[in-house]
């Protein structure tokens, strides 16, 4: 294995990078529609977007994984941040640099590689969106412009604001070790202190303004008859699935965390447009249920019951309250059969199209 040379403008590469604010933070839909393309489009079965630092490469979206970093010294991707062009590796195995790199030899089986790297604002060389198959292909010039073109709306994100609103004002005040102890390991959601903080900031926001705060409490259904049947790690899987689902379902401003085992906090703001709690709701029950999850024990078919609640915040509500309903309305939920929502409103949210996601 050759390791990639520290490029010349390193410590500028790195300052531009932290400048992002994107390394340990949550998952973004906008990163993972991005992902999701090269996978379809370029037909292989995992692709990533990948921010390089000093020591690692951490993988702000990826699909056909559960890697969330590797070692910088063993990354492809510290070898194409070297360059403006495209790496393309059509066979690892019979590549010098990388035949007896672990990831290639190893259960991630990496054997092509095409990777495009990322600008950031002042041209630095900070990430990768790349594209990996488990055995050797070819990559055609077709390949390669579908490849530009993605990496072009995939820079064009990097260098957007990280996110949004309440969640971007969080991360902003953090270190990264702190980012780090507020996002869930298995599913890069916000973690239980995570989601509560932002409901905090949330409600806040709410009561200065007199403003709707929606809550969804969303719990799988039988997941410990998941785990019981096929072992942890298809339960795993099945969360990790069940969490990229919620981000497709719900608002770009909304946040996402993992409160428990199998269950799953909503906050949802107000804002212009807004459809309610309500059919937010139903279409995570829909996206959920819809198709069944691809695991190692084959594909499952799952649904998932949600209590919420659509208040209008003022000196008589407090957070604690806001939990207490939602997870009222989840039991009722559960108890009247579940694969279902029951929503706790209060007050009226204009009657409007649902946006679309």
């Amino acid at each position: 294995m050759i390791e990639a040379p520290i490029p010349a403008n390193e410590s500028t590469r790195l300052a531009a990078l932290r400048k992002t604010q994107l390394l340990d933070t949550p998952l973004e839909e906008r990163f993972e529609r991005i992902t999701r393309l090269v996978c379809r489009l370029l037909d292989v079965p995992t692709a990533s977007i990948s921010l390089v630092d000093e020591t690692r490469q951490w993988f702000k979206s990826v699909q056909g994984s559960d890697l969330t970093e590797t070692p910088r010294k063993v990354a492809f991707c510290s070898h194409t941040i070297l360059s403006d062009e495209i790496l393309v590796v059509p066979d690892a195995t019979d590549d010098v640099r990388f035949s007896d790199n672990p990831l290639v030899t190893g259960s991630e089986n990496v054997k092509f590689y095409a990777g495009h790297p990322l600008k950031a604002a002042d041209g630095s060389r900070v990430g990768v969106l790349c594209a990996i198959d488990h055995k050797p292909r070819g990559f055609s010039e077709q390949d390669r412009e579908t490849l530009r073109d993605l990496a072009a709306l995939a820079e064009a994100e990097l260098n957007a604001k990280t996110m949004v609103d309440t969640q971007n004002e969080l991360l902003s005040q953090l270190d990264v070790e702190r980012r780090r102890a507020l996002i869930d390991p298995l599913t890069r959601l916000w973690n239980r202190d995570g989601i509560m903080e932002i409901l905090k900031r949330e409600h806040a926001r709410a009561l200065r303004s007199k403003a709707h705060l929606g809550i969804l409490m969303a719990d799988i259904d039988f997941f410990k008859r998941i785990n019981d049947t096929h072992g942890h790690p298809v339960g795993d899987a099945v969360l990790r699935d069940v969490a990229k689902r919620l981000l497709t379902s719900v608002r770009e401003y909304d946040a996402v965390g993992r409160v428990g085992g199998e269950e799953f906090l909503v906050v949802m703001p107000f804002k212009p447009g807004f459809a309610g709690v309500d059919a937010i709701a139903t279409r995570v029950c829909q996206r959920v249920g819809d198709t069944a999850v691809p695991t190692s024990a084959g594909l499952l078919s799952l649904t998932i019951s949600i209590g919420g609640v659509d208040e209008t915040v003022d000196f008589t509500s407090d957070t604690d309250e806001l939990i207490k309903k939602a997870d009222d309305a989840l039991y009722r939920a559960k108890e009247l059969g579940r694969n279902r929502t029951e929503i706790i409103m209060s007050g009226c949210v204009p009657p409007v199209l649902l946006e679309p996601v």
